[in-house]
């Protein structure tokens, strides 16, 4: 038995009926095995990085000249 199960199971021995019933439910949270669902992938920000790649200069000083033009 490794060292950490041995000291587990020692603590477990002086647990009272509550705190054995916690450790039990968390015990069987801990067992589910939730799939890990990788996040998905915006297109319309893909389109935008493939419609940008070949800029040059800065887009947010573009934006702002567009902007004092219109005032």
């Amino acid at each position: 038995m490794t060292k950490l199960k041995e000291l587990a199971i020692r603590e477990l021995n002086n647990f009272n009926s509550i705190e054995m019933a916690k450790l039990y439910d968390l015990m069987q949270v801990i067992k589910v095995k939730n799939p890990i669902v990788p996040p998905k992938i915006n297109i319309s920000y893909l389109k935008v990085r493939e419609a940008l790649h070949g800029s040059t200069g800065s887009f947010s000083e573009d934006i702002l000249h567009e902007r004092e033009e219109i005032i």
